[in-house]
């Protein structure tokens, strides 16, 4: 089975223990803040401080007159404040000075969207696809840690290849059409059986595609 013939194999495995997943729709400004948040830490430290975030600050234009030092101490639950700080500011005046206001949605249907944000410090490919996917329903396919150990126990992905590299493999696969439930479900299957220090292979509804219980872990 070639890795383009897995990769549909695995969506449609995923789909029917899953389902289609639900997701809420929010604006690009907003994914992307939310996914600088996420960084090192989890969905429910990243959803707390973006909450407080928006709780102390309102609005993204007072977030961005904002010290940023208020805005580390009000995201410091989520972990690398001063890091996470400094970019959202980055991200802020970025929009401001390319489209003249705090609002992301100009870049939707962008053919150079990903590139775009790339100019920002700090955002890298997975980043940039996140927010296209989510805050602009694009049909681009974004790899982060979950994705990037499946695929390549899979087999999907070499075991020794860049994250970066992921993208531009998977890209050449045929994930048009199905990058949104493909990612989600992927994550969810990272999180719950194929986890980072001690996968379920016994209960493992891809064991049988996977190379790395092929050879002996379990």
């Amino acid at each position: 089975m070639s890795p383009s013939e897995k990769l549909i194999e695995v969506h449609k495995r995923l789909l029917r223990i899953f389902g289609e997943p639900k997701v809420r729709r929010r604006t690009p400004m907003e994914v992307l803040i939310r996914t600088i948040l996420s960084q090192n830490t989890n969905d429910n430290n990243r959803d707390r401080a973006y909450e407080q975030l928006i709780r102390k600050f309102g609005t993204f234009e007072r977030l961005l007159d904002a010290d940023v030092h208020e805005i580390e101490d009000a995201i410091k639950v989520g972990g690398l404040a001063k890091q996470k700080a400094a970019a959202i500011k980055r991200v802020l005046r970025w929009a401001h000075e390319n489209y003249g206001k705090l609002d992301l949605t100009d870049i939707c249907g962008d053919p150079d969207a990903e590139s775009k944000l790339m100019e920002i410090k700090g955002v890298g490919v997975k980043t940039a696809r996140v927010t296209l996917l989510f805050g602009c329903q694009a049909d681009v396919f974004p790899i982060d840690t979950h994705i990037y150990r499946v695929f390549r126990r899979l087999g999907i992905i070499p075991w020794n290849v860049s994250r970066e590299k992921a993208h531009e493999l998977v890209d050449s696969m045929p994930v048009k059409g199905i990058a949104l439930p493909l990612h989600l479900n992927v994550i969810r299957f990272g999180r719950k059986i194929c986890n980072a220090r001690k996968p379920q292979c016994a209960r493992c509804p891809l064991a049988d595609l996977c190379v790395y219980h092929s050879v002996g872990h379990t």
